[in-house]
């Protein structure tokens, strides 16, 4: 991972449970119906179907994904994502769509500083591992935030994080199902010592569409607070586009080609012999953008 300091890491609060296919819907449906819908547990089990000790762990990942906000008297409110997403007339009400799980990756990656997904989406640094070297990566990253942790809480979060995007081959039903699964991001091979190793980003995204990129590319603009940026840091950055979602240069000039096509001129890339970059003009950023611009530390779980 990089040296940039990140903000309040968490190492736990999911509860050992992956986020289930469903859940997210479901909880926005039920606070939108009723912002104070998780205050009371008993209630919030018949309300949203789960079980009791799987209250604390929707509630986590709901802020974690951007689908909820709020937690305070007056309970929960939409979140960036679930506004954007699953209200009425949002983009994906029922999370049917691939770029859906794309931008849900993203804003779990950049925005929610659970400390695993910093650690193997804030570069590229962690590309390839096994769980041995995941779980050495996480305590070196408690000890840098003068935190001590059990060995078990640092698995644990090892092993939901791996269980988010990599399905378990015996698994028959929808109990370890994740959305994220579907993204295709993990491979598992077995190394020349028998271990299980994990190699991230070595497919095509598909799914990754122009508007998901865009958004991606303005709220990084937004966190550097810039409105240019050169291929290499869109590609190489920390916690930029091409380390969230493991693209390559040829990648990234593809999904730029795309936004210039779907959105006028909110993106311009300069490719010439003496320069790659990539210019943003906000004022003709399209209407949902408003979730990101100006918005800052507000944004963040």
């Amino acid at each position: 991972m990089s040296s940039v300091q990140r903000r309040d890491e968490r190492f736990s609060g999911h509860e050992s449970f992956v986020c289930r296919y469903g859940w997210l819907p479901k909880l926005h449906q039920a606070i939108i119906s009723n912002p104070l819908a998780l205050k009371d547990e008993a209630q919030a089990t018949i309300t949203l179907g789960i079980g009791r000790n799987m209250v604390k762990s929707i509630q986590f990942w709901g802020e974690a994904f951007g689908i909820v906000s709020g937690r305070d008297s007056a309970g929960f409110q939409s979140g960036p994502l679930g506004s954007l997403l699953l209200s009425n007339d949002g983009w994906d009400p029922y999370l049917e769509q691939p770029e859906s799980l794309w931008l849900l990756h993203w804003w779990m990656s950049s925005h929610a500083e659970v400390a695993v997904w910093n650690l193997v989406f804030g570069s590229t640094a962690y590309s390839r591992f096994d769980r041995k070297t995941l779980i050495a990566g996480l305590e070196r990253q408690a000890l840098g935030s003068n935190k001590k942790l059990a060995v078990s809480t640092l698995e644990q979060h090892a092993s939901i994080f791996l269980n988010s995007y990599k399905r378990e081959e015996s698994a028959t039903d929808d109990t370890s199902w994740c959305p994220l699964q579907d993204l295709g991001l993990f491979e598992e091979v077995m190394a020349d010592d028998g271990k299980t190793v994990y190699l991230v980003g070595r497919n095509a995204p598909l799914g990754l569409s122009p508007r998901v990129f865009l958004f991606s590319l303005i709220d990084y603009c937004e966190r550097q607070n810039v409105t240019s940026l050169s291929l290499s840091q869109v590609v190489h950055g920390e916690f930029s586009p091409g380390s969230v979602f493991r693209l390559d240069n040829f990648q990234v000039a593809g999904l730029i080609e795309g936004i210039e096509k779907e959105f006028g001129g909110v993106v311009r890339f300069i490719d010439t012999a003496d320069t790659q970059q990539i210019i943003l003009d906000k004022t003709l950023a399209p209407g949902w953008a408003d979730c990101l611009l100006g918005a800052g530390e507000e944004l963040n779980v």
